[in-house]
């Protein structure tokens, strides 16, 4: 397996090919993929090579390499446009998985002692503000990279804080086939879009859920309907009526997703989809973080002030470079920008319960 890298400066910018010059850049593109072999560096992008050893200086700044991807940028993003959903590998190493689970199990003994071991889900936030490695992941250049470009604009938010959601392992749900759960993300929720009409282009609306462990059959991956996305619509009634069972009647071509632990998936959000309680058969806890992202412009499902201001006035906002912090500034704290003339105007997301 191809394994690319990316060359960091201490200011968390990446080195990138244009053309036969080298500049340092934010976000990261098949010009940012280098391939190493001894101490050649070759990009992936044009194919240029510079000579290169790990400490090295490149136009005055410190370096290091750091991991990039198994496939290039823009093979993800013709992924995303063909398929609806790519999946990033490698977003975050076996050694920041193992500190965010620590963060998290000490977490939860101490504020979530009141969660069953079985059936179902939580959902844990706060994290800008106690655990660097999620602000890490969730500001990764190749993922914002696809994104932005899947969504036509570089100015993009997330429309809630990240959570951090745990599936439950089932045990009363064993063998049952629940009613409900399959839906679209935000935007694309019922009563946000004027007279219900979902614009096939541009697509307003990207999740990016990262797997802290690995999404399996067996452990309740994500349900989803491929293609779906196309459809426009909002699930009809009878998707949720009856349960779900796989390669039957109107479930016939769902299927899991399944990504490794460390991944990330990205999946356009008119995309049919269900978390599947009753599929956790692995005895164990499945664990990812969730984030929904539109451009700037789209109103956020909650207000985002009060865990803005808890991160930057926490130790986590100096642990970070300049460039995670410019990009969680713009993620996570900015403004909701104006409605573009040409966008359809919006209306604020419907409580579920008020539906």
């Amino acid at each position: 397996m191809t394994i690319y890298s990316l060359v960091k400066n201490r200011a968390g910018y990446f080195l990138r090919a244009k053309g036969s010059k080298l500049e340092f850049t934010s976000l990261a593109d098949d010009n940012c993929m280098w391939l190493q072999k001894g101490d050649v560096l070759t990009n992936a992008g044009n194919g240029i090579e510079i000579n290169y050893r790990p400490g090295d200086k490149i136009q005055g700044h410190d370096t290091d390499l750091s991991p990039g991807s198994s496939q290039r940028p823009s093979e993800h993003l013709t992924e995303l446009r063909r398929n609806g959903m790519t999946v990033v590998n490698g977003l975050i190493d076996p050694n920041a998985i193992a500190r965010i689970k620590q963060q998290y199990a000490q977490r939860r003994a101490r504020l979530h002692t009141d969660e069953t071991p079985y059936d179902g889900f939580f959902w844990m936030v706060g994290g800008l503000h106690w655990c660097a490695d999620l602000v890490r992941a969730v500001s990764h250049p190749i993922a914002l990279w696809i994104m932005q470009e899947f969504m036509q604009t570089s100015d993009i938010h997330f429309c809630h804080e990240p959570i951090i959601t745990t599936l439950k392992p089932a045990k009363d749900l064993l063998g049952t086939f629940p009613d409900d759960g399959w839906h679209a993300d935000y935007p694309y929720h019922p009563g946000v879009f004027p007279d219900e009409r979902w614009p096939a282009d541009p697509v307003l609306g990207v999740q990016f859920n990262i797997c802290v462990d690995p999404f399996r059959k067996n452990n309740g991956g994500t349900q989803y309907l491929p293609g779906s996305h196309h459809r426009l619509h909002w699930p009809p009634a009878e998707f949720n009526q009856g349960g779900t069972r796989l390669r039957e009647g109107l479930h016939k071509d769902v299927e899991h997703i399944e990504a490794p632990a460390g991944s990330a998936v990205l999946y356009d959000s008119r995309t049919w989809h269900r978390r599947c309680d009753e599929s956790n058969i692995s005895g164990k806890d499945r664990i990812a973080i969730l984030n929904a992202v539109t451009p700037s412009w789209v109103l956020p499902m909650s207000d985002k002030k009060p865990a803005s201001k808890q991160y930057k006035t926490s130790d986590i906002f100096n642990q970070l470079s300049e460039r995670e912090q410019q990009d969680i500034d713009r993620l996570c704290c900015h403004a909701t920008s104006a409605t573009p003339p040409d966008m359809p105007q919006l209306n604020r997301r419907i409580s579920r319960e008020k539906r």
